[in-house]
């Protein structure tokens, strides 16, 4: 099934979990906010949560500097 991340076509198999999705990109759920539709995911949801067809994920990394 498709889904669109951060603005690029992704295709996932059905009832792919946020967790995985992440481990798959590389990336830390400590280290982003996740946003679905609209609708920004409590970090304690991200294991559990199935990704639905057609779904669109902001992956928000926030970055420090001075």
């Amino acid at each position: 099934m498709e889904i669109v991340c951060n603005g690029k076509k992704k295709v996932i198999e059905p009832d792919t979990r946020l967790i995985h999705f992440m481990a798959e990109l590389g990336v830390k759920p400590d280290t982003v906010f996740v946003e679905c539709n609209g609708t920004v995911l409590q970090k304690e949801d991200y294991d559990t949560f199935v990704i639905p067809e057609g779904a669109v994920l902001e992956l928000i990394r926030f970055v420090g500097g001075g």
